[in-house]
């Protein structure tokens, strides 16, 4: 009797970490959910609290009400990683801003004027700052675009991405009479179509421009960090914005449409927007 019991106890211990490390798969696959760049939503209640981490302990950044449209950055299981809303309050120490813009590198930008709270950005060096007021040794400043926070996914409706647009209408052309000749031309083989893969893409690397950009598809190139002293090229990078060089050499986040040939070795990002990593 007691060994038919020991082997139920058994059988039940390990049905139940069966269990639990489904439940833990599941919430793994769960834990991020890709969405295309520029993704936005709607606050469903009054009064939802955007937090400066993704969980219910974090500091309050700001409040937001029913109907509000926040643009999303990610979605990581319950949370939903947002750019701040201009009405979020935000604050730099007086001691690192100058006329308006950054002194140094990778400065903090916190939820509140002092270095207890939580930082929601970074400011590069000579990154222009939109001032509110001077409170004491710090000074409180309009969100950047790099500004982000947390909401709970629940209370944010998420848009669908919108439709493609629909492909051009045919154009007519008129009718052109070929004359006809003596002797019929010998068939001409069809060229042979290169491979051509397009898709939007959302890649993580090193920013640094490209040292032979005459032979290369694009001024910049996205590299992985350095393995043994050496890095590897992820894509090339081609992008209208003519501030990119504050991202020299920094960690950071590309959107855009990747173009790969079958022919190159490397894809070519059309870049349409630059996030910082940190």
């Amino acid at each position: 009797m007691k060994k038919f019991t020991s082997l139920c106890v058994l059988s039940s211990a390990l049905l139940m970490a069966g269990a639990v490390r489904a439940d833990s798969l599941v919430a793994q696959a769960q834990t991020q959910t890709p969405l295309p760049a520029g993704s936005r939503g709607t606050v469903l209640k009054d009064r939802v609290n955007v937090r400066a981490r993704g969980n219910k302990t974090a500091e309050i950044v700001m409040q937001l009400n029913k109907g509000d449209s926040v643009e999303i950055v990610e979605h990581k299981g319950e949370w939903l990683h947002i750019v701040l809303p201009a009405g979020a309050k935000c604050y730099v120490s007086s001691k690192f801003v100058k006329a308006g813009a950054a002194t140094s590198d990778n400065v903090n930008i916190r939820c509140g004027p002092s270095t207890n709270f939580k930082e929601v950005g970074k400011l590069a060096k000579g990154e222009s700052v939109e001032v509110v007021k001077v409170q004491g040794d710090w000074i409180e400043i309009k969100p950047t675009s790099h500004c982000t926070g947390w909401i709970g996914a629940e209370l944010v409706e998420i848009a669908a991405p919108p439709a493609p647009p629909p492909p051009p209408a045919p154009t007519t052309t008129p009718e052109v009479v070929t004359p006809p000749v003596s002797l019929a031309p010998a068939p001409m083989k069809p060229a042979e179509q290169e491979e051509v893969h397009v898709r939007y893409v959302v890649r993580d690397g090193i920013f640094q421009a490209v040292k032979d950009s005459a032979s290369a598809p694009g001024p910049y190139e996205l590299m992985t960090e350095e393995v043994e002293t050496r890095q590897y090229r992820i894509a090339y990078l081609q992008t209208m914005d003519k501030n990119v060089a504050r991202y020299e050499g920094k960690h950071v986040r590309v959107f855009g449409n990747q173009t790969w040939r079958k022919s190159d070795r490397y894809p070519v990002i059309a870049v349409e927007r630059i996030d910082m990593v940190w």
